[in-house]
């Protein structure tokens, strides 16, 4: 963790601060895998975020903290695309790994996930963060110079393919083989920049719409990745607060609806294909990976999304509404 004398210095050195300023330090919530801050200077507010080399969450799992450097080059590049798409990324520190942005107010910013288990259900913000979410993926579709610029495979690996799918291969048995093909599929997928945590916890919104962070798992690869990602969290939340189910299946439909029909790099049966084979590993992943979501901690919840996308991913369902029309047969069944 950077000690405050740290933190000054690397902002002196990307001339974001001056050396005579004595800034206030507070360490902001959420996250699990580095220390964010938020550094209020004489005439505005920055946030610095620093990788932690062990996810709070696991002591065990070590992750390598060069993910901030990822970050950086994300969101200067999102930024070339759409203002306002995320933080302004202000200075990264190499000597301290270090990335500094621009301070959102959580009063003009709030957490998509905090609004999303309060009830405030708005399927309008859904289509919006994947109409934001495919115009980056149409953008960068076939761009062989990030490649380059984006080699992070090792790290996309280690935590998102062996995190949640080898690790779900070793827990479900019958899941094995299927989860080492949807590895092996996805990893030699180079197709468009992949932001790799597109989840309601990590989506402000803000008054010009959806605003993306921690984009530590950036890397050139396979877009489907980042929208089963996001629709995955959908269904789980109506196990989280089963009040607000209709709400985050409509969620659903209008996520999948709009980035559909706005993708342009590949045929749209193909598309469905890989995002729904992603989204039902994804849904296993998240009850029987190393990630598991925090709000489904009972056995029995467990078992039923184990059982749920386990005979579906075998059956090879086709499509991500099919996916959401079984979710909702067996939510109705009790």
């Amino acid at each position: 963790m950077l000690s405050k004398t740290e933190i000054c210095d690397a902002l002196i050195r990307l001339d974001l601060m001056d050396r005579s300023e004595n800034p206030a330090l507070s360490e902001l919530k959420g996250g699990i895998s580095s220390k964010i801050y938020k550094v209020e200077l004489d005439d505005r507010s920055l946030c610095v975020k620093s990788a932690l080399p062990t996810l709070k969450s696991d002591p065990d799992w070590h992750v390598p903290v060069e993910r901030t450097a990822a970050e950086w080059e994300w969101l200067k590049l999102a930024q070339n695309f759409a203002k306002n798409i995320a933080p302004e990324p202000l200075g990264y520190d190499k000597k301290t790994n270090t990335l500094v942005m621009s301070y959102l107010e959580p009063e003009l910013y709030p957490n998509w996930k905090d609004l999303l288990g309060q009830g405030i259900v708005d399927p309008n913000m859904a289509e919006a963060a994947a109409e934001r979410l495919v115009m980056l993926h149409n953008a960068t579709a076939g761009d062989e110079k990030l490649i380059q610029r984006f080699a992070n495979d090792s790290i996309f690996y280690d935590i998102r393919l062996e995190a949640y799918f080898l690790e779900t291969g070793r827990n479900v048995e019958v899941l094995k083989d299927l989860m080492h093909k949807l590895v092996e599929s996805t990893a030699a997928s180079k197709v468009a920049l992949v932001h790799g945590d597109v989840s309601p916890k990590n989506i402000l919104i803000g008054p010009s719409g959806p605003v993306f962070l921690d984009a530590e798992c950036a890397c050139y690869g396979e877009p489907a990745f980042d929208a089963a990602f996001c629709l995955t969290h959908f269904l789980l939340k109506c196990l989280w607060k089963p009040n607000w189910k209709k709400g985050y299946l409509k969620c659903h439909e209008r996520f999948r609806k709009a980035y559909f029909s706005n993708a342009k790099w590949l045929d749209m049966t193909e598309l469905e294909r890989r995002v729904t084979h992603l989204h039902l590993g994804m849904l296993v992943a998240r009850v029987a990976g190393r990630s598991k979501v925090e709000y489904i901690s009972d056995k029995f919840t467990q078992e039923l999304v184990k059982t749920f996308a386990t005979r579906h991913l075998i059956s090879h369902v086709a499509t991500t509404g099919e996916v959401a029309t079984l979710w909702n047969e067996i939510l109705d069944a009790g």
